[in-house]
């Protein structure tokens, strides 16, 4: 589930779809929820949130395979995946979202599935040429290392994964509850093995919906260090 910003006044604190989606997310942010009604906050006419830009980057340097999005909304990063030719699977707890990407997906005529499910829980025993979580983890807790090590343990050999979330920086100024938040300690040592291609915190532009803001943000990509298998 991708968060931004949505305590700024703007059309999304109105009512209708918009003002509903805009509210839902700003109470999990700052922790007033930890139970978000998604179904509800996804359904009716919500705005588009923008492809991840550190996807578009890492993605254009690989060749097309299978691809697997945790967390993955409305399928607008896996569906830009599969507009180049890959293979891909999306799993996100929201059925709204859910069958807003698989409706998508369909009319685009696209490789792509997507899996209502709970990645605090979900498992797979398949493996991925690239895992993504963008901005979708679980509050910190056994649920975001049972995500974390799904992610980890999807990667191929030879695989990409890459992690996206925003920084614990953002508790001092009360920005996000500290919970949902992550360190880039946190995410290298869930990574035993790796290969790290980038690891770092930096400041970018974070969009959703209508709302754009600049926010230090943890980026991880890692490669599984073994060899890659040859495409079928």
């Amino acid at each position: 589930m991708a968060l931004g910003r949505t305590d700024q006044p703007s059309r999304l604190d109105g009512p209708g779809a918009a003002g509903r989606y805009a509210r839902a997310v700003k109470d999990y942010r700052l922790g007033v929820s930890a139970d978000v009604d998604w179904e509800a906050a996804y359904a009716g006419d919500i705005p588009d949130t923008p492809v991840d830009h550190d996807l578009m980057r890492v993605a254009q340097t690989l060749e097309p395979g299978t691809a697997l999005d945790l967390g993955c909304g409305s399928g607008q990063n896996g569906l830009w995946l599969g507009a180049r030719g890959w293979r891909v699977h999306g799993v996100d707890i929201a059925r709204g979202a859910v069958e807003r990407a698989q409706t998508a997906a369909a009319n685009a005529g696209l490789e792509a599935t997507f899996e209502r499910a709970d990645i605090t829980t979900w498992r797979t025993e398949q493996r991925y040429d690239l895992v993504i979580s963008t901005y979708a983890l679980p509050s910190r807790g056994p649920g975001r290392v049972h995500a974390l090590g799904v992610a980890r343990d999807a990667v191929a050999p030879g695989g990409t994964l890459l992690l996206a979330e925003f920084d614990a920086s953002l508790a001092e100024s009360g920005w996000m509850a500290a919970d949902h938040l992550v360190s880039l300690d946190e995410i290298m040592v869930s990574l035993p093995g790796f290969d790290l291609e980038q690891a770092e915190v930096r400041v970018t532009e974070h969009r959703h919906g209508s709302d754009a803001h600049d926010l230090p943000v943890v980026i991880v990509v890692a490669r599984h260090p073994g060899p890659a298998s040859e495409a079928p």
